[in-house]
Formats: C-alpha cells, sequence, structure tokens
C-alpha cells in the first residue's frame, strides 16, 4: 500500500517525456545502450540468485551494496524474461514496480527497464524513473515505457555540482503495472573514510617517489 501511494503521488509532479534535469541530476531515455559504470548488476553472475521469492536483501553484500531491492507489491523474482525483455537473460521482475535502496551514494547509474503500463493517455499508461537521496526526490522522468522487446529500455542518470542519489524507483500506472530490470551499473561516492585511505596511499606513493 505505501508503495502505491508512493507511485500515486510521484505520477502527479512527472515531467515531460524524453529527459528530465533537476538539481544537477539528469535522466535520459535512450535506445542505444547507456554506459556501463563501475559496479555492474546483471542478474547472470555466477551464484546470483535466481527464482521466485529472492529476499530483498540477496544484494546486500560486496561489490553491489544494496540492502533493499524489492517490487512494489513485496514479493521478488529473477529469472528469463524474455516475453518481456526479449533479450533471452536473467532479469528482475517487480509487480507494481522495482524499488532500489543504495548503502551508498551515487554520482551516475545506467540500467535497462520495460514496463507493461503501456504508453501514457488520459486514461493511465506510462511509467515513472525516479531517483531521491535520504528520502528525497532529486528528479524524475515520466515515460511511455518499452515491453516485449520494442520501445527505448535504457535509461542513464547522470550529476554534475555534487549531487548524489542513494534511491531509484521504477514503476508504471495501470491495473496492474509489471515492471522489470535488467543490467544496472552505477558509479558509488567513497565513504569519507575511504576518500581519507585514498588519498593517504596516494601521498605515501609519491613520497616513495621522491626518495
Amino acid at each position: 500500500m505505501r508503495r502505491n501511494l508512493i507511485a500515486v503521488l510521484a505520477i502527479a509532479t512527472g515531467p515531460i517525456l524524453g529527459s528530465s534535469a533537476m538539481a544537477d541530476l539528469t535522466i535520459m531515455q535512450q535506445a542505444a545502450p547507456a554506459p556501463t559504470y563501475a559496479t555492474t548488476l546483471n542478474f547472470d553472475e555466477p551464484g546470483s540468485p535466481t527464482g521466485a521469492n529472492v529476499p530483498n536483501d540477496s544484494w546486500a553484500g560486496a561489490p553491489w551494496q544494496i540492502p533493499i531491492f524489492q517490487s512494489g507489491e513485496g514479493s521478488n523474482l529473477v529469472g528469463d524474461l524474455s516475453a518481456a525483455t526479449g533479450q533471452g537473460t536473467n532479469a528482475y521482475y517487480g509487480p507494481y514496480g522495482v524499488f532500489i535502496n543504495f548503502a551508498n551514494d551515487l554520482s551516475a547509474m545506467s540500467f535497462q527497464g520495460w514496463d507493461s503500463s503501456g504508453p501514457a493517455s488520459p486514461f493511465g499508461g506510462g511509467a515513472l524513473v525516479v531517483a531521491l537521496n535520504d528520502g528525497n526526490e532529486v528528479a524524475s522522468l515520466f515515460i511511455d515505457p518499452a515491453w516485449a522487446g520494442a520501445g527505448d529500455s535504457w535509461f542513464n542518470l547522470t550529476t554534475t555540482g555534487g549531487t548524489t542519489f542513494d534511491e531509484i524507483h521504477f514503476l508504471g500506472f495501470s491495473f496492474f503495472p509489471e515492471s522489470v530490470v535488467d543490467n544496472l551499473s552505477w558509479n558509488a561516492v567513497p565513504e569519507p573514510a575511504s576518500a581519507s585511505l585514498l588519498v593517504l596511499g596516494c601521498v605515501a606513493v609519491l613520497r616513495r617517489r621522491a626518495k
């Protein structure tokens, strides 16, 4: 119920189709593959969980650091969803949307997304991509979603000016919206402690070279 309420509130403020730029975060929908960033998740990795009722913390460990990955309904399914994607590889299926919470802030992300809601119309349809940081919306994009291998399935989120995000929602608007995502990649912003260690390591290397 809470996820459905979020969906209703989000569509009320969803921007125009194509691309969105708010608070130095741009979301683009495109036909061409988006860039691949440092950390990847395509659900075909060795040992990756598949089947119905996959726990929503299955990707909480390294390298993904995703403590919550779940559908709006609450259940999770990972498997061959070629009927939606047309790709013949594993993907993630989310009834009533896909909701992803990252442990770290992100500066960029790309993924493929499909939704059964169809094109936007006065009677419903369309889908929404929302980026949030600490629970607050940073940017959103209302789209005509791809489905059954047709349409523009790639999304690319980029930031400038130090803007970051740590949560993504992807959801459609129909009687029973079915969302599918695959081929995720992202750049995480280093934690302050990690960044300090990196700087100290660089200083140590420079000192050795100086000697």
